[in-house]
């Protein structure tokens, strides 16, 4: 089975969460991407950051590490690491990004965007329980 892994970012203000909407597609997944050969998860984090939605990383720590069938890609092995992340600078997306949506937890208790199944079966829940959001 192919393998990948992703480094992303939880990204929490004024009570939301940062979730970004890709060209092409109907769910919300976190801010994030492919960690490159000889790259660090911080490095690849600053990267995906600036290149997605224009913004600079300024802190980061890690959450946890996740492993599944990737969401688009079910025959690929993902490996997922999160890191809860602050950022500077304000959102601007890029040429594969739709949009970047602050969701409330009122939001999601209203189901009033399709998410990743792995983030709304396990980060989002896992975040809430472990005080994160």
């Amino acid at each position: 089975m192919e393998a990948r892994t992703r480094i992303a970012a939880i990204i929490i203000q004024n009570g939301k969460l940062l979730m970004l909407k890709g060209k092409g597609h109907d769910e919300l997944w976190t801010p994030g991407g492919t960690l490159e050969a000889g790259e660090s998860d911080e490095v690849c984090l600053m990267r995906e950051l600036e290149e997605e939605i224009g913004v600079k990383l300024s802190n980061c720590k890690f959450f946890k590490e996740y492993k599944y069938p990737a969401f688009y890609r079910p025959e690929q092995e993902l490996t997922e690491r999160m890191y809860i992340s602050e950022i500077e600078g304000g959102l601007k997306s890029n040429n594969e990004i739709e949009g970047a949506i602050w969701v409330s937890k009122g939001d999601l208790e209203n189901k009033k965007f399709p998410m990743i199944k792995h983030d709304s079966e396990k980060l989002i829940p896992d975040i809430i329980e472990e005080g994160v959001w």
